[in-house]
């Protein structure tokens, strides 16, 4: 019964977690594809910088929302179980980096990333979320916030005694570098947006 049940929540986080809220959003409230715009990303930072600050905390809002969820229905059906919890928060960031409604393509998976982390342990994730608000409120840099929230996170698992979770927080991580790959050479060569810069950076 549990492996069914396994195998029911992990296909029911990765269906919510491929909706692209983002481009739902921007098409809807503004007729903008945000791929094709700013930065090229369906997520809330170049929704934000498309489409104004408040359509951006909605996609924000939203795609914890769709990584929140499940995991959270996870932690009550599969209780003591962190690899399968594990398993159904890791399939819920998966859907937003590979959606099959975008021909398996999608968004970095950050946002999704702290609400599918939310129920399995809070403290550890709080304190990598401040770690990067604290860069971005430094640098402005929302990709190298997300990048040290990702590194950090696998350190206060540690520290707070949750290392049955640190193979989620190492994949995560390896998750996270993949998606920020391009930010990462243009941080390197200076070239970055910064949080709410309209300029067009394309998409590689």
């Amino acid at each position: 019964m549990s492996a069914f049940l396994l195998i029911l929540l992990i296909a029911a986080a990765f269906l919510l977690g491929s909706i692209p809220f983002g481009l739902v959003i921007a098409k809807t409230f503004k007729n903008i594809d945000p791929r094709k715009e700013g930065s090229g990303n369906i997520g809330s930072t170049n929704v934000a910088r498309t489409c104004g600050l408040p359509l951006g905390l909605l996609t924000l809002f939203c795609d914890i929302m769709k990584g929140l969820l499940p995991s959270l229905l996870a932690v009550h059906l599969l209780p003591g179980s962190a690899a399968m919890q594990s398993a159904v928060a890791l399939a819920a960031v998966l859907g937003h980096v590979k959606s099959p409604f975008l021909g398996f393509h999608g968004g970095k998976g950050v946002a999704t990333t702290i609400g599918a982390l939310i129920p399995l342990a809070f403290w550890p994730l709080l304190c990598a979320v401040l770690c990067c608000l604290a860069v971005i409120a430094a640098t402005r840099y929302v990709s190298l916030g997300s990048m040290v929230m990702a590194a950090s996170l696998s350190l206060f698992y540690v520290l707070f005694g949750r290392t049955d979770l640190l193979p989620l927080g190492l994949i995560l991580l390896a998750s996270i570098l993949w998606t920020h790959r391009a930010n990462i050479v243009r941080l390197l060569q200076g070239k970055e947006n910064k949080f709410l810069d309209k300029k067009s950076t394309p998409k590689p």
